[in-house]
């Protein structure tokens, strides 16, 4: 197969195109019956115009998420922390209803919820995802208890529909094959402690109280939008601006999945048949070496970048085995991730281009933020 721009694709992009988790799982699947689950475009049988209340709105995949749900009509209620920033969101403050309350005010948030009656809710909410200090792990559990614990009991005061819990693969831990949604959950980061607490929580109430829950947990996602000092959007910047970047050592790999298709996994969960509280990772079922995520940037790119190869440390989520197990998802949710990593390399970086030439009409700035 020819590329445009390409006069001969190397092994990895061959490779990144060709090799698909469908190709991988397919034949653990069964057909997806959309008519069984949507009703005129709603989500969990609902109609279009159904009040959806995100948490985490503001975050990587919670404003992706809320685009996709402005789009296909429903009405998004996003809560917001007060010192959030809206930068993702800006285009679309006129089209979605914005609730500052911190998820730590427990009678704010049941406030807000009595108001909007939710049918459905999404929580992605998530503080201190990367800690700095011993205040951010405080406050990152801290969100993951207390604020998941106000939120389940909004969630049964108001008989919402649904509960979608967005977790983390980082619950599971190091792991030295595909993890698997029976797994035991070791966390052994910050992050991964505080949605494992959450996950917990999720279950209990689903089982016990009856709040009609379902638990996501996505791998490694990239795509426009991210925080530009992650790894993919760092790497394309310097295939765009020549500036040179630090990799880990050989060999650390993960599970890299195109935001789009974790967005698709959280609504194809909001509608499925689940049993209360399960579990559903949302991955590739591929996983990749940071070296050869670079080759492929390069292809993508058309542009060599510069590395340090062993300059940055790995932290306690690199490993030499971190890949997704998807085979639940797709035989329970109906769900496949439909984007290649060398398609969702082109997609973001067209994204930042575009991104970066805005932000230099628009005056000084850059593709920064904290």
């Amino acid at each position: 197969m020819k590329l445009p721009g390409f006069s001969q694709p190397s092994s990895t992009l061959r490779r990144a195109l060709t090799t698909s988790s469908r190709q991988l799982t397919g034949s653990y699947c069964r057909p997806w019956n959309e008519q069984k689950h949507f009703s005129n475009g709603g989500i969990g049988g609902l109609q279009v115009g159904a009040r959806i209340f995100v948490t985490g709105a503001t975050g990587f995949i919670g404003a992706n998420l809320v685009r996709r749900l402005v789009t296909e009509g429903h009405q998004v209620h996003a809560v917001i922390r007060p010192d959030s920033d809206l930068w993702r969101l800006r285009d679309l403050l006129d089209r979605i209803t914005l609730h500052w309350v911190d998820l730590l005010d427990s009678g704010g948030l049941r406030h807000v919820a009595r108001a909007v009656q939710p049918e459905v809710i999404f929580h992605l909410a998530m503080t201190g995802g990367h800690p700095r200090g011993a205040l951010d792990r405080i406050r990152a559990v801290q969100v993951g208890v207390i604020g998941t614990l106000a939120l389940l009991e909004a969630a049964l005061e108001t008989g919402a529909v649904r509960f979608v819990h967005v977790g983390s693969s980082l619950e599971y831990g190091r792991v030295a094959r595909a993890m698997r949604e029976s797994d035991p959950l070791r966390p052994v980061t910050d992050k991964g402690l505080a949605k494992s607490l959450a996950s917990q929580l999720v279950k209990f109430y689903a089982r016990k109280h009856g709040v009609s829950a379902v638990i996501v947990r996505p791998f490694s996602v990239y795509g426009p939008w991210e925080s530009p000092q992650r790894f993919i959007p760092t790497l394309l910047r310097a295939a765009i601006t020549g500036e040179e970047i630090r990799l880990t050592p050989p060999g650390y790999r993960h599970d890299f999945i195109f935001v789009d298709d974790v967005v698709e996994g959280c609504l194809r969960a909001a509608s499925a048949r689940t049993r209360p509280g399960e579990a559903f990772n949302l991955g590739t079922g591929v996983q990749w070496t940071n070296e050869e995520v670079v080759t492929l940037a390069e292809e993508v790119s058309g542009r060599k970048i510069r590395v340090i190869p062993g300059a940055y440390p790995p932290g306690p989520a690199d490993a030499r085995c971190w890949v997704a197990d998807i085979r639940k998802a797709c035989r329970r949710l109906g769900w496949l991730p439909e984007w290649s990593l060398a398609a969702g390399l082109g997609r973001t970086l067209d994204w930042l281009r575009s991104y970066l030439n805005d932000q230099a009409e628009c005056g000084p700035g850059s593709y920064v933020r904290p």
